[in-house]
């Protein structure tokens, strides 16, 4: 139940500017600005997760991260500041890409696509925080029986989340300059940004042993070592992945102490 509440609040949250733009008759500057608000908000409810979480059940993964591929850090800020600086960086470059769309629209003869109409914006930002507002209540209670790697998982996602609202701003910028069609621009922004938000709803795949199909069409390619099949190489990517989840799952027993050495052992 707890799983199926997030993934309809989820949807929910991303219907909000969708069922604006193609049923409410929302300008596109209304919809960009509600999208924007609702990355910039959803970040923030995830750090507050990641803070709670750091607080009740202090792992390793909070302050010596290991990355996929990577080594833990000796030192550093932390996984909550590294994911803030992520997010909110990119959010400021969703802010001035929004800006940059909106002045376009405003000079190509399209200024009543570019107007923002602030009480619907508002209307749907407070949507929007409410049913976010209403996720990260139902997860509080939990929080402290999630393991890192759950916790990791959700700051991906929400990063991805992030990433995939950039590169369409980015993607939609140039072909609003080639094309002059911000009706199909918008659309196809809000139809693509939807279905986003639906696949992360979806449970993830994540098979002990790769597709028959996909190994023997591996196999026939080159590989970067004579003599290995795919399969072993997703055994080993495997047990990779699981030796990191323990690390950064294991407790960190110092947590109140940060700039203190780490100490479990590496």
């Amino acid at each position: 139940m707890h799983r199926l509440l997030h993934a309809v609040l989820g949807v929910a949250v991303a219907a909000v500017p969708a069922v604006g733009w193609f049923v409410g008759d929302w300008t596109a500057g209304t919809t960009l600005l509600v999208y924007w608000f609702e990355t910039v908000a959803s970040c923030l409810f995830v750090a507050v997760r990641i803070a709670a979480h750091q607080r009740w059940r202090p792992s390793r993964g909070h302050f010596r991260h290991r990355p996929r591929g990577g080594r833990p850090a000796a030192r550093g800020p932390g996984f909550l500041s590294g994911y803030l600086v992520t997010t909110l960086a990119f959010s400021a470059a969703h802010g001035l890409f929004l800006a940059v769309i909106l002045v376009l629209l405003s000079r190509t003869g399209h200024a009543q696509w570019a107007a923002v109409d602030w009480r619907s914006a508002a209307n749907g930002c407070a949507l929007v925080l409410v049913l976010l507002a209403v996720d990260l209540a139902a997860d509080l209670p939990r929080l402290a029986g999630w393991s890192f790697s759950g916790l990791e998982q959700l700051a991906v996602r929400s990063i991805g989340r992030v990433a995939v609202v950039h590169l369409t701003l980015v993607c939609g910028l140039f072909a609003l300059a080639l094309t002059d069609a911000p009706s199909a621009l918008f659309g196809i922004f809000v139809a693509l940004r939807t279905l986003y938000q639906l696949s992360l709803a979806l449970p993830q795949w994540e098979p002990a042993t790769p597709p028959a199909w996909l190994s023997a069409a591996m196999n026939r390619l080159p590989q970067a070592h004579a003599g290995q099949r795919f399969e072993d190489s997703w055994a080993r990517d495997r047990l990779a992945e699981a030796d990191r989840r323990q690390h950064n799952d294991q407790p960190w027993t110092n947590a109140s102490r940060p700039g203190n050495p780490d100490p479990i052992a590496p």
